[in-house]
């Protein structure tokens, strides 16, 4: 009997490009409705569609890799949108951020908004920032990780966790009894325990290898 996973498996090239569409197409209407109506404090709303939407790829990713068993091109691609968004997501959004900004006073007929520059971070600066949105990530990880403890109780495969078979038990079937009496609970907190690890990976690596200003060359 066919699934809805098997439906979105099927067509996983359609699902991943609309699935960027939709994202990038609800950043801008929320960008718009957010200097339209002056609520310059929803950026949080910003944060959770980027954890939704790198959640929901990465869940394509990981459930066409347990079906065909192989390592694709497809895996790759949602690994580099995974790693720019990480990377790059934050400084391209705050340019786009004040583009639309200054597109809706002109549409409103207000004078151009005075937007301060935002100063790049080098070196412990950069990776100071990095710890803290890694810290952030993990909050908010943490905190849905005790939401689900609350709405569905600890499974009973907890009580006979390995961990030198963990990582197996966890990732390598298609269905998993870990953490909690329930699988949608059970596959979002896998999947996001890898985003997470991609997050920690990339932030931390600032503090070992710090990132460096460019350096101007003058030709003669």
């Amino acid at each position: 009997m066919r699934t809805s996973v098997d439906f979105v498996l099927d067509n996983k090239w359609a699902f991943l490009i609309l699935a960027e569409v939709i994202f990038w197409v609800s950043t801008l209407s929320f960008l718009v409705v957010r200097y339209w109506f002056n609520l310059k404090r929803l950026s949080t709303a910003f944060f959770v569609l980027f954890i939704v939407n790198d959640l929901w790829i990465a869940t394509m990713g990981y459930f066409d890799y347990l079906r065909t068993g192989e390592f694709s091109a497809y895996q790759i691609i949602i690994l580099i949108v995974i790693a720019y968004a990480f990377l790059y997501g934050k400084s391209d959004f705050q340019k786009l951020d004040s583009f639309i900004q200054r597109k809706v006073a002109n549409w409103r007929g207000l004078s151009e908004p005075e937007i301060a520059s935002v100063k790049p971070l080098y070196g412990v600066e950069h990776a100071k920032q990095e710890r803290k949105n890694l810290f952030g990530h993990l909050l908010v990880f943490t905190a849905f990780q005790v939401l689900f403890f609350f709405m569905f109780g600890l499974s009973d495969a907890v009580s006979s966790i390995q961990l030198d078979t963990l990582f197996e038990d966890w990732y390598d079937q298609e269905e998993t009894d870990l953490f909690y009496k329930n699988d949608t609970a059970n596959n979002v907190t896998r999947i996001w325990a890898l985003i997470l690890a991609i997050d920690f990976v990339i932030s931390l690596s600032y503090t070992i290898f710090p990132k460096k200003e460019k350096q101007l060359t003058h030709s003669a």
